[in-house]
């Protein structure tokens, strides 16, 4: 029910139970009257209307019959009006719900949700297709699951009316995305059904839940595109994402704020797009970014792994810089190298078991049986001159106390 709505079945109630004409106008003063508020822009400016057992229950009848006297209201029918409009207001179960509270409410829900998700192995949701959607009803059973409660918000028409109109901060649509975040249902045995198929128990409960689930993740898309367009950054790139929209990622790059420099990454659609993503988010910590980046070739992200010990890293940067001419820097990575017991120069092969409780460990002549090797190639280090040599071994010495190879103080 909306309010719209609501408000006219209690007028034509209240005229007709009372004998008396109500203006349409008076019943938002009355609404707000049972609520505590001495006028609807007072509650207007504090409070939601709501229903599904959310929000404070109405207050004492006098309060509504003091401000039907006040509207110039009969005294012998103020009271009477009291008690019905309140007993409808009770009937449906409508409550006020403070905006703090309500921000409070998400926020809490958001954090319990997002802990939630975060330890789930797989937090996207996939849509089936049609052939195959009734073949895998279990999984579809468990990702269903995986959309987890709101807290009775989007049990709450009267609520989600309220909130899908204008005039609400942006910060509070996209904490309403967050809770309501779901997975599109999918339509298939509905649209199965008004086809004329006649469907099992199993098959009509599915299609119930998808009447029952639309409702949802249509107030999802609303709430997170609202955050969106009202300026709030981390939505306009989660709108991108989840709805395919390339404009939506183009105005994530425009806005100030912060935003998931992964999900950026993802949206990106040329690596030199993508880079810059990928940078941020290893700076903040992403392992999974740094490789991406050094993947990509960068040679930034490749020295943060050679620094972390990443021996198989240390000769494909040394590698690359000898492909490009920089003897120097290639030489560097070799002494630095040579201090670690490693020569880039030499091929790098080993022989490991190949089945049995030892698969995979280190070739043991002891124990026999089948192997495979496996390795790298050796680097093929450019000729330098002696002056280019005892540089590149103050590089190295430079890399190993912590300095950068890509330092141009350095390096000159």
């Amino acid at each position: 029910m909306t309010l719209k709505s609501f408000a006219h079945a209690a007028q034509q109630h209240l005229q007709s139970a009372c004998a008396v004409s109500v203006r349409r106008s008076h019943m938002h003063e009355l609404i707000a009257a049972a609520f505590g508020y001495g006028s609807w822009a007072a509650f207007r400016a504090n409070c939601f209307l709501a229903d599904a057992g959310i929000g404070h229950h109405p207050v004492p009848w006098a309060e509504v019959t003091g401000r039907a006297l006040q509207l110039g209201y009969p005294p012998a029918v103020c009271a009477n009006l009291s008690s019905h409009l309140l007993a409808v207001i009770q009937g449906q179960g409508l409550r006020a719900l403070p905006r703090e509270s309500l921000l409070t409410m998400l926020r809490d829900l958001v954090f319990a949700l997002s802990s939630r998700r975060n330890a789930s192995a797989d937090d996207d949701f996939d849509e089936d297709d049609d052939e195959d959607w009734l073949d895998r009803e279990e999984e579809i059973r468990s990702q269903a699951a995986e959309c987890p409660s709101d807290g009775g918000i989007s049990a709450s028409t009267m609520l989600l009316d309220e909130l899908a109109g204008g005039g609400v901060d942006p910060q509070l649509h996209y904490l309403l995305a967050q809770v309501l975040r779901c997975p599109k249902p999918n339509p298939y045995l509905y649209e199965e059904s008004l086809k004329g198929r006649a469907l099992n128990a199993v098959e009509q409960g599915w299609a119930v839940q998808y009447l029952r689930d639309v409702p949802r993740y249509q107030a999802y898309e609303h709430h997170l595109r609202c955050a969106a367009v009202g300026g709030i950054r981390e939505a306009a790139a989660a709108y991108a994402q989840a709805f395919d929209r390339l404009d939506f990622f183009e105005l994530a790059q425009r806005l100030p704020g912060d935003v998931d420099p992964m999900r950026m990454a993802t949206l990106a659609r040329t690596s030199a797009e993508r880079k810059p993503w990928l940078r941020a988010a290893a700076m903040q910590g992403s392992e999974e970014a740094l490789t991406m980046l050094a993947g990509e070739g960068d040679f930034w992200a490749m020295e943060q792994l050679v620094r972390g010990g990443d021996r198989s890293e240390l000769r494909e940067l040394a590698r690359c810089l000898s492909e490009e001419g920089d003897g120097l820097r290639a030489w560097a990575l070799q002494y630095f190298a040579l201090s670690h017991g490693l020569d880039l120069s030499r091929d790098d092969y080993r022989a490991y078991h190949s089945e049995g409780a030892t698969v995979g460990q280190t070739y043991d002549d002891d124990i026999g049986g089948p192997l495979f090797v496996d390795g790298e190639d050796a680097v093929a280090l450019p000729e330098i001159d002696e002056s280019t040599r005892q540089h590149a071994q103050r590089l190295a010495k430079a890399f190993a106390e912590g300095v950068s190879l890509f330092d141009g103080a350095v390096a000159t």
